[in-house]
């Protein structure tokens, strides 16, 4: 049954997986090239004090722009996706008319969510990595060698921003009737508190520059806490998911 419904899930959201890939796939391969033509015009001007601070700090600026599109650019088109592929998770089906039988099935109501999440966080996943992987070899036909393991605590928190975003939108649906609200409430709460953590200083994950050293190397500390921290706001998502699942059932 379970198989089952992931495949369903899966293909459901197949389309979406393929437009996916093929955006952040196209976006990643101009991105360098695009960002670069930028840097020359603003080293060109005698006043711009901000393109040569960003060369003396990071050992190459391709490698500037490569963590920062990981660790932060991706992440906010990760968390794009998410809301288009999870608003309507829940809200979804009772638009559907098809939550009553759900509850009728014979695996439990946070089962399905539970499989409905992990579609979604997998192909995530693979768009992350995916991109991760045009920007290696991108550098490989540049004639560089980008570090391995900041490029990959890069993706990781790009995803784990991903998956934090993902337990607000499966909460937001869960208490929704409609698509489109889950969507919006999704993105109010979503943006709400992305003020509330850059007052509390806790947005680390906003430039890549808070989680790499001028030397290139990783802030483990900051990296840490942004993984867990992205983690915690996800599992409090499902937390509230399976909450409201179950009171509706209750009632």
């Amino acid at each position: 049954m379970i198989r089952a419904l992931s495949r369903k899930e899966y293909v459901a959201r197949k389309p979406l997986l393929a437009i996916a890939f093929a955006l952040v796939l196209m976006l990643t391969a101009a991105m360098p090239f695009f960002f670069s033509f930028s840097l020359q015009q603003a080293i060109s001007h005698p006043l711009n004090e901000n393109a040569q601070s960003i060369l003396r700090n990071f050992r190459s600026y391709a490698y500037f722009v490569e963590s920062d599109w990981l660790a932060s650019n991706l992440s906010h088109i990760l968390s794009l996706l998410a809301l288009i592929a999870g608003a309507g998770a829940i809200a979804g089906e009772r638009e559907e008319k098809t939550l009553p039988l759900l509850y009728t099935s014979s695996i439990s109501l946070r089962s399905i969510v539970v499989v409905k999440f992990c579609v979604i966080a997998a192909w995530l996943f693979l768009v992350t990595f995916a991109s991760l992987g045009v920007l290696a070899a991108l550098s490989l036909v540049r004639g560089q060698t980008l570090p391995a393991m900041p490029m990959f605590v890069a993706s990781v928190v790009a995803w784990a921003n991903a998956l934090a975003f993902l337990g607000v939108v499966f909460a937001a649906s869960a208490f929704s009737r409609r698509t489109i609200v889950a969507a919006v409430c999704a993105l109010v709460v979503g943006f709400a508190m992305a003020a509330a953590l850059s007052r509390l200083g806790l947005n680390g994950t906003a430039f890549a520059t808070n989680i790499f050293a001028v030397d290139g190397s990783v802030l483990w500390p900051q990296a840490w806490s942004d993984i867990l921290l992205a983690l915690a706001i996800c599992a409090t998502g499902l937390l509230a998911t399976f909450v409201e699942v179950d009171r509706r059932r209750a009632t």
